[in-house]
């Protein structure tokens, strides 16, 4: 069992390092740049289109759909136009799920690209900020973001998550 999940990981991480030698990651901006140089480029746009992620060399197919209902932190990493009025946001989750993942917001009513009971508007949330995720699947699709807060990493976290969780218990109460 243990060998088959080594055996497992092995291919998986041989298929990335093929994608990025076929995607010439290593030659473009996303790999070779400053990651400070690189978030200030990102954060001067409000999200990049297909074409421009790929020119910079973003590793997009790196960050699979999810189908969780959970909870997570997540780092924003990146921002991407998507089709049909939607942005993809690509996260790092460090609990609940740890891992990369991408997520579709569709544009609301108010032009904005807000989770349905969101608190941010996603196309103007700052690469390398972190966010408080709740993320629901419907049957055999893909998770999305439900509900979103920004919290500040470095403050105190566990106080910002308690206030989070609080507000939701107050909700369910009422």
């Amino acid at each position: 069992m243990l060998e088959d999940k080594k055996s497992s990981l092995d291919k998986l991480e041989q298929e990335i390092e093929t994608r990025r030698l076929r995607e010439h990651f290593y030659e473009k901006d996303y790999y070779n740049s400053k990651e400070e140089s690189m978030i200030d480029f990102l954060n001067s746009r409000r999200a990049l289109t297909l074409r421009q992620t790929q020119e910079i060399g973003f590793p997009y197919w790196e960050y699979p759909s999810l189908h969780e209902n959970i909870f997570s932190l997540g780092r924003l990493d990146f921002k991407e136009w998507g089709r049909h009025m939607t942005i993809t946001t690509f996260f790092t989750l460090e609990s609940g799920y740890f891992g990369q993942s991408k997520f579709s917001t569709f544009r609301g009513r108010n032009d904005s690209y807000t989770p349905t009971k969101g608190h941010v508007n996603l196309a103007e949330a700052e690469v390398g900020e972190y966010f408080v995720l709740k993320l629901k699947s419907k049957v055999g699709g893909s998770s999305f973001i439900e509900e979103i807060w920004a919290v500040d990493y470095d403050e105190n976290l566990a106080e910002a998550v308690q206030k989070i969780f609080k507000e939701l218990a107050n909700r369910k109460e009422k």
